[in-house]
């Protein structure tokens, strides 16, 4: 019987120490700056190495996350696995998380600890498009992304959704100029990878146009960056400089870096010419995202996604075996 219930509390201490240790540890809002106390001082130490330490590089690849969804815990998991595949590339930049205040402080402190991120954390940007009468409830709070033109540590930044399955290193993308971005549609760039330089006028400029209720067909960020760069398609296709240096102005970015899962299946195989095949994304309907299983016999690109997470964070959690 003593050891029997020895067996139980021992069991129940992982779930204890979680409860209890999230409340040690507390964050401030925006622009990445904390004060945090923990539990332990090996903790508490490797916690200051990491908020002395930002900005670590010149650049950046940004991600964010936001809470009020019915799959807030799966783009949890989504931005770790994005987060964990890009240092297992040794890219040369800085990882930033722009999560809104209400991210539980539990997964802050894991993207912090142990995916090694910068996470800057933001009220959320007031949707005032959400009563359109064509506008997506799933991205009302998506207008959180013009918080990577605050990040002005960085010379450039490299923002990205969730379901971006990078294939090779890609810091060449750094060397683009003030706004880049990747047409998938013939006529509309996709906003689920685009290159920026951080300004602070810019965001405020954005920020203005939202309160004034500037014109945006779908309410969501993809609507309204679209109207901020109306001109993109006129501008150069994006080929980086062999210098290394990086150039100025807005470029079009080749469709290798935003290569649609649906392109796969024309010939079962990547063929994509221009620019190298560097990044896949997953941009249809939610329930084929690569992280449900049931999304694999349509779109078999989800195994590829699910050897990164077994690879990258292994079964973090039984829900990983089951989405």
């Amino acid at each position: 019987m003593a050891a029997g219930w020895t067996f139980s509390v021992l069991r129940l201490l992982p779930v204890l120490v979680l409860l209890f240790g999230s409340g040690f540890h507390e964050t401030t809002a925006f622009r990445g700056v904390a004060a945090r106390t923990t539990q332990g001082p090996g903790e508490k130490q490797q916690q200051v190495d990491l908020l002395q330490k930002w900005p670590n590089h010149r650049n950046a690849y940004a991600t964010m996350m936001y809470m009020g969804t019915p799959r807030d815990y799966e783009f949890y998991v989504a931005t770790r696995v994005l987060l964990r595949s890009l240092a297992a590339l040794r890219v040369d930049a800085d990882l930033v998380v722009i999560a809104s205040l209400d991210v539980p402080l539990r997964w802050v402190r894991a993207m912090e600890l142990e995916d090694g991120a910068r996470v800057v954390r933001v009220e959320n940007v007031n949707n005032p498009y959400k009563d359109q009468t064509n506008f997506d409830r799933r991205f009302k709070l998506t207008l959180n992304k013009l918080y990577a033109w605050s990040l002005v540590d960085y010379d450039r930044v490299v923002m990205l959704d969730a379901d971006n399955l990078f294939l090779r290193n890609s810091d060449e993308l750094f060397q683009c100029g003030q706004f880049c971005a990747v047409f998938i549609n013939p006529c509309i760039f996709h906003t689920g990878l685009f290159v920026l330089q951080p300004s602070d006028a810019v965001f405020k400029d954005m920020l203005h146009q939202v309160d004034v209720g500037k014109d945006n067909p779908d309410g969501a960020d993809q609507g309204f960056i679209g109207g901020y760069f109306p001109d993109l398609l006129d501008k150069p296709l994006f080929h980086p400089p062999a210098s290394g240096s990086a150039v100025n102005g807005s470029y079009r970015l080749p469709l290798g870096y935003q290569m649609d899962a649906s392109y796969y299946y024309l010939r079962l195989r990547w063929n994509v010419p221009c620019g190298p095949n560097s990044v896949i994304t997953f941009p249809g309907a939610p329930w084929l995202k690569p992280w449900y299983w049931w999304s694999w016999p349509v779109l078999p690109l989800g195994i590829q996604w699910h050897e990164q997470r077994r690879q990258h964070l292994g079964d973090m959690d039984q829900r990983c075996q089951w989405w």
